[in-house]
């Protein structure tokens, strides 16, 4: 057991498998490096990602007691070891919790994960209650964190929010906190209503919104996930490689002030081809939405490891110029055009 944050943890186990659909192996490497290395990214020029939440993280750190409250009651066994951490080299893990104490050499009771998610979400990404069938980046997480801690099994226990935390926010709704004894409450900004999360969580409890899932550890895939880890923390880590960026977040962290006019290849001139053909016609969304990400990750990470030449037009943003001279494309660090 040990208390340090730092390491692959596993909230960052799935994107270091490159399998996260929120967080990339860029940005996780560079929380990594910073960790390791205070002053990391500022010396490469590049931007710390910064995550200050939304209304599903809000709600659902504000429901995690009473989610604890609901397992309890329905497996007739308390949950102890709270917050506890482990680590195992440069691995870590933050259990929610596990049901039972942990005593000397004994077995290792069941870990406790808590979720929280929505009706819409959960008929699209949860399978049968019982199963094992859960969220690819929660049963990452599982065994990630029996990996380390060396439990057999996880007991996943989720509360379904019949709304999006959205909408009740926009009710009036907000998660609070008191000062002095640290329990979340509800508050409705429009009627001075107030609630405790147990309160909501109880009733929907009774109404069949709270399931929950086991998961076991699996040895082999626990084996594929720690080969992955030691070849990522010694190239990236221990190594000087940094992964390549793989989001236009990460592009606009790695490359938040260009400067200067670049001759492009014939390659990097057909993806900027490429990427201004793809119109607005085509929407937010869908594969060729993904490709024009795609094209201006990998234009705009090849220019900035390019040696660029600075001019009066060129002294706040990244000018791209084809070989026959003619302006194609620029960066100001915020918009590409």
């Amino acid at each position: 057991m040990g208390s340090s944050p730092r390491g692959i943890s596993g909230s960052r186990a799935a994107a270091v498998l490159g399998l996260s659909e929120f967080t990339s192996r860029f940005e996780v490497w560079q929380q990594i490096k910073e960790e390791r290395e205070p002053g990391f990214n500022a010396k490469r020029g590049y931007i710390m990602p910064v995550f200050e939440g939304n209304a599903a993280t809000r709600w659902g750190l504000a429901f995690e007691d009473a989610v604890v409250q609901l397992a309890e009651q329905v497996m007739g066994i308390s949950i102890g070891a709270r917050e506890q951490m482990f680590s195992r080299d440069y691995l870590t893990c933050h259990i929610d919790g596990c049901y039972g104490a942990i005593v000397g050499n004994e077995p290792f009771p069941k870990l406790h994960n808590g979720k929280t998610t929505n009706q819409r979400t959960f008929w699209q990404k949860w399978g049968e209650p019982g199963t094992a069938n859960v969220p690819q980046s929660y049963q990452i997480q599982g065994q990630h964190d029996m990996l380390v801690s060396g439990a057999e099994q996880t007991i996943l226990s989720v509360l379904v929010f019949p709304e999006m935390p959205d909408e009740w926010e926009k009710q009036g709704w907000e998660v609070r906190m008191d000062i002095k004894t640290e329990p979340f409450f509800l508050h409705n900004k429009n009627s001075g209503n107030l609630s405790s999360p147990m309160a909501w969580a109880g009733p929907l409890a009774e109404m069949g919104f709270f399931k929950q899932y086991i998961i076991p550890a699996d040895k082999e895939a626990q084996g594929v996930m720690l080969e992955s880890y030691r070849k990522f923390w010694r190239d990236h880590i221990d190594g000087d490689a940094e992964p390549k960026p793989e989001t236009p977040e990460d592009i606009a962290r790695a490359f938040p002030a260009p400067v200067g006019t670049i001759v492009v290849t014939d390659q990097v001139a057909a993806w900027i081809a490429e990427r201004n053909a793809i119109t607005d016609e085509i929407g937010g969304k869908g594969p060729l939405s993904k490709r024009k990400d795609q094209l201006k990750v990998d234009i705009l990470d090849w220019a900035r490891k390019q040696d660029a030449t600075i001019d009066d037009e060129s002294k706040e943003k990244t000018i791209f110029m084809s070989s026959d001279g003619r302006k194609i494309a620029s960066w100001n660090g915020k918009t590409f055009r």
